[in-house]
């Protein structure tokens, strides 16, 4: 089985798929678009599964949920410089964001959220 792993890279590396140990990973969209990803975690850094991540604009909003691993991955049409997101789950609230990616670079921006449980 190891072969055929050795095998996928080597394909997807050749047909200039970027290719990350964790899996095949996209960061371009279409012009315009923007990709925001990170992860939800509580204040003790365990990932948060099913948590909802909102990224809005004005009227305009873009809703995606965490996986088993907290991660977290949006495309959306929104300027991240002009966007909030906003962390939410049943039994959990907020309590923090940190932004990785420099304010002004364009995508992927990756955004962390922190929520603490209780209301």
């Amino acid at each position: 089985m190891r072969s055929h792993g050795f095998i996928l890279v080597a394909v997807l590396t050749l047909a200039g798929v970027p290719a990350k140990s964790g899996g095949i990973v996209d960061e371009h969209s279409d012009d315009g678009d923007t990709i925001y990803f990170g992860a939800v975690k509580d204040t003790r850094g365990v990932a948060i599964e099913g948590a909802h991540v909102n990224v809005k604009s004005g009227n305009i909003e873009f809703v995606t949920t965490t996986d088993a691993t907290g991660n977290y991955r949006l495309v959306t049409q929104i300027d991240a410089d002009q966007s909030e997101l906003v962390c939410s789950k049943p039994g959990y609230r907020q309590s923090g964001t940190m932004r990785r990616t420099a304010p002004g670079e364009k995508s992927p921006i990756e955004i962390d959220c922190t929520m603490q449980a209780g209301r």
